[in-house]
């Protein structure tokens, strides 16, 4: 695992906003060479493409949609909440169980290397913790 850089998220809040969208903010925190150095929040959208039988994905509205990286963060993200967790933010609403949605991510981060989210290991879900 690459330990220069990683991506930590932290919760991603959505709401619907037009037919087949949903607008909200990803939570996450930046590493680099083992400091964390940034807290940020991201405008996201989630748009369901019904020619894709409603395959929804999860799109950066910011300026870290044009870095490589963070755009691999974002397709893992995908599948993470996807295949992963099996999160359906679109099918939650449609059932008119919530209003919003809200997926906190525990223990996890994006390894750059595999392009992947994976589990922290307990040595530095630890340390972070108590960070």
């Amino acid at each position: 695992m690459m330990d220069y850089f990683k991506i930590y998220p932290q919760a991603i809040y959505l709401y619907p906003d037009a037919p087949r969208q949903l607008t909200g903010l990803l939570h996450y925190q930046l590493e680099q060479y083992g400091c964390f150095y940034k807290s940020r929040t991201c405008s996201v959208s989630l748009v369901k493409d019904e020619s894709l039988g409603g395959k929804w994905s999860i799109v950066a509205e910011e300026f870290e949609a044009g870095n490589s990286t963070f755009t691999g963060f974002m397709e893992a993200l995908n599948y993470y909440m996807i295949g992963v967790l099996g999160v359906d933010p679109f099918e939650e609403i449609e059932r008119g169980q919530k209003a919003s949605v809200n997926v906190h991510f525990n223990d996890v981060l994006f390894d750059v290397e595999s392009r992947q989210i994976v589990k922290i290991p307990k040595a530095k879900s630890k340390s972070r913790l108590s960070a």
